[in-house]
């Protein structure tokens, strides 16, 4: 059994590059099925989330090879449109498959998706915006069919910005006939990026104005290169482990633009940011501060990917902390392992509140979901004494070498297997 050891009680300095996003990654991947050829993403993660997508894309007839971080895709020939329940429960994101697949196919069939459990996450909205653009879906128990008789465009208004039914229903007009418009939808980076890689094969996708994506099918999408960005939510575990440890870093690649709800709630808890063309640099100058109240919410606002490691800090600022999680109703369950820790963490429903001043005891502590298992990370770092994160696999979800990363800052921690 794999776990992280960390011995620690230091604060961090130094410099560490940020990873491509994950969040970006895997829905342009989805989109590579629409093209009829092959696609280069460079600054592709090495992360477990992307090798399954790679099954995934395998497993209907797609060729995949990496030359180092840049990942293949040839997707010339598809023959199947059965997506492997092995792979599909692993991940939520295999979801977005279904609006690529029924683009390219006209049809799809895929087992409830997976992933980490973090709270509720119908898959309801993604069904019945692609049954406005002509989608027939069947459900045998867990087992899921989707067919189209060719998908027509039109207009979709989500009753919420999911990121993912964004997502799909981009996916599934890329290729549809006539105009497709989204509206209320997720304006995530990622949802650009996804938009941006699509316009790159050929495909007419506008935003006349913020919550309304506008998308022209085309008959085909050619081959191309792109750039995955680097991931704001790798960035932004690193900028909280330093508010919390202390010290200071400079995070090369950072996409500050896309965290200025983070580096604002950074400056009221006692960081100097810089932001440079190259990156971020961010310092802690003083003792942490508690900002009061924060709420997580949809884009621009507090992303709820990094309320986990937010609370890793905010157990160790002077004052009383609430947290409101707006998105996932099971985002709290880190809580928990803080409090075996030494935290002081109170969860009501959707809100989180905590007495800082804490002082962190390393203890024996297992990830159950990707987030939380970074916060623990970081509570190790800050805690005296040697703590031990089980869960290894979680957080290879979402962070190419997480060891790395925080060794490349100072702090002690290593790889470790318990036979």
């Amino acid at each position: 059994m794999r776990y992280i050891q960390i011995k620690g009680g230091t604060s961090l300095h130094g410099e560490v590059a940020i990873q491509g996003s994950k969040n970006a990654a895997l829905p342009i991947m989805a989109a590579c099925l629409l093209v009829r050829g092959v696609t280069v993403l460079k600054n592709c993660p090495a992360i477990s989330d992307v090798f399954c997508m790679c099954s995934l894309l395998q497993s209907v007839g797609a060729k995949t090879e990496w030359d180092r971080d840049a990942l293949r895709i040839d997707a010339s020939h598809i023959t199947s449109c059965r997506l492997p329940e092995e792979f599909v429960t692993k991940m939520r994101s295999s979801v977005i498959l279904a609006g690529a697949m029924l683009g390219r196919c006209g049809e799809v069939c895929l087992h409830t998706p997976g992933g980490c459990v973090i709270g509720d996450r119908p898959i309801d909205w993604h069904v019945r915006a692609l049954e406005q653009m002509g989608a027939v879906f069947e459900e045998e128990g867990r087992l899921m069919t989707a067919r189209a008789q060719g998908l027509r465009g039109g207009r979709i208004v989500l009753p919420f910005p999911s990121v993912g039914a964004t997502e799909n229903v981009i996916l599934a007009a890329a290729l549809a006939k006539g105009r497709t418009d989204i509206c209320g939808c997720a304006m995530e980076p990622e949802i650009l990026a996804l938009c941006a890689f699509l316009n790159g094969a050929g495909a007419r996708i506008v935003l006349p104005e913020r919550g309304h994506i506008r998308v022209s099918g085309v008959n085909a999408l050619r081959e191309s290169e792109y750039r995955v960005e680097p991931d704001r939510i790798v960035a932004g575990t690193c900028l909280i482990g330093v508010l919390a440890a202390g010290g200071r870093a400079f995070l090369r690649n950072a996409p500050a633009g896309q965290l200025e709800s983070v580096t604002a709630l950074a400056g009221k808890m006692g960081a100097r940011l810089v932001k440079t063309g190259e990156g971020l640099y961010v310092e802690r100058t003083g003792r942490l501060c508690a900002p009061g109240f924060v709420e997580t919410g949809v884009y621009p606002a507090f992303p709820t990917d990094l309320q986990s490691p937010l609370l890793a800090a905010l157990c160790q600022a002077q004052g009383q902390s609430c947290v409101a999680e707006r998105i996932f109703n099971g985002r709290f369950a880190v809580a928990s392992e803080l409090n075996r820790m030494g935290a002081s963490i109170a969860v009501d429903g959707c809100c989180a509140r905590m007495e800082g001043g804490c002082r962190l005891l390393g203890q024996d502590v297992t990830a159950r979901e990707l987030r939380g298992g970074a916060a623990l990370v970081l509570a190790g770092i800050c805690a005296e004494g040697t703590t031990r994160v089980y869960g290894r696999q979680y957080i290879d979800r979402g962070y190419e070498d997480i060891v790395r990363d925080f060794r490349c800052l100072g702090a002690d921690i290593d790889d470790k297997t318990e036979l």
